[in-house]
């Protein structure tokens, strides 16, 4: 039976950050990765979307530790 090494948080940091390359360069190869317009339009929808929500939650959280 094969024996594995346990792998310690920095070696599976530097896995995911491998694995996050990979996937880019194939997004970009493929022709699917969104232009960085793109990206923004939709960090700037979801941050509309979620921004009321969380500031309500940070006001009922103040107002709970008072």
């Amino acid at each position: 039976m094969a024996k594995f090494k346990k792998l310690d948080s920095k070696h599976m940091q530097g896995l995911l950050e491998a694995a996050r390359v990979i996937q880019i360069e194939e997004l970009i190869r493929n022709g699917k990765m969104p232009s960085l317009d793109q990206v923004v339009a939709a960090i700037d929808e979801t941050r509309n979307e979620y921004r009321p929500r969380i500031l309500a939650a940070r006001k009922r959280e103040r107002e709970e530790r008072k």
